[in-house]
């Protein structure tokens, strides 16, 4: 009969065990998925940045074109233009980083 609660007493043990270890892993998957969703919102904010800056790179180098073939007026008109964009994404930045 004492082997049996010997027995009893080691599988308690072992239970307990089991259980510590089963919250400890919990807690560690919730940690990781939260580190893995703050992980892809930073990535999505950098692919963002990364489309943004490739707009603005395409308005200037479109800019470089025209002033270096274009007429003064037309060339005068489209930087102008060119700068309200530039702002306008400028803002939307701002914007999306607060």
């Amino acid at each position: 009969m004492s082997e049996t609660i010997e027995q009893l007493g080691g599988l308690q043990q072992k239970v307990e065990k089991l259980i510590h270890l089963h919250r400890s892993l919990l807690l560690e998957n919730q940690r990781l998925r939260s580190d893995n969703e703050r992980f892809e919102e930073a990535v999505k904010l950098r692919d963002r940045e990364i489309a943004d800056l490739g707009e603005k790179l395409k308005v200037i180098r479109m800019a470089r074109q025209v002033s270096e073939t274009g007429n003064d007026q037309n060339t005068r008109d489209l930087k102008l233009k060119i700068n309200e964009y530039i702002r306008e994404i400028d803002r939307c930045l701002a914007l999306i980083n607060r």
